[in-house]
């Protein structure tokens, strides 16, 4: 739930420097954060075979039961694509605001990196999500 917590905070964080420079762009960022977090969920986590009897995260697996069944199995590129380019759009649009609060810029880097560190050295490491290519290469 940590990893969570500190990507959650990453978000908050590029947020406030987004809403305090541009509102417009902040209304916009927020579209993105309510539109990218169920995309992933239903992309990534909707696919993955222990998302309710055995998610590592905890809350995404639960969130799944609002979404579209999936069925479960190995991940194809259009589920990866599901995952990053989200992804990236939360991470990416608010830089150029970011880039002008130093403060900001590094909290956002570090809770941004904790969390995913922490994803992959804790996260992954216990999770039986056989389809998952980071169970693959941890095999």
């Amino acid at each position: 739930v940590t990893s969570l917590l500190l990507e959650t905070l990453a978000i908050v964080i590029a947020f406030t420097a987004v809403w305090q420079a541009h509102k417009v762009a902040g209304a916009i960022y927020a579209v993105l954060i309510l539109t990218a977090g169920p995309l992933i969920l239903y992309a990534y986590c909707g696919k993955c075979e222990i998302r309710l009897t055995g998610c590592r995260h905890v809350i995404p697996g639960q969130l799944t039961r609002l979404l579209p069944v999936r069925e479960q199995g190995p991940y194809q590129l259009k589920d990866y694509a599901g995952l990053i380019l989200p992804a990236a759009v939360l991470v990416l649009f608010p830089q150029p605001w970011l880039r002008d609060n130093l403060t900001l810029l590094i909290l956002f880097w570090l809770c941004l990196v904790g969390g995913v560190l922490q994803i992959l050295l804790k996260v992954c490491r216990g999770c039986g999500n056989q389809g998952c290519i980071m169970c693959k290469l941890r095999n």
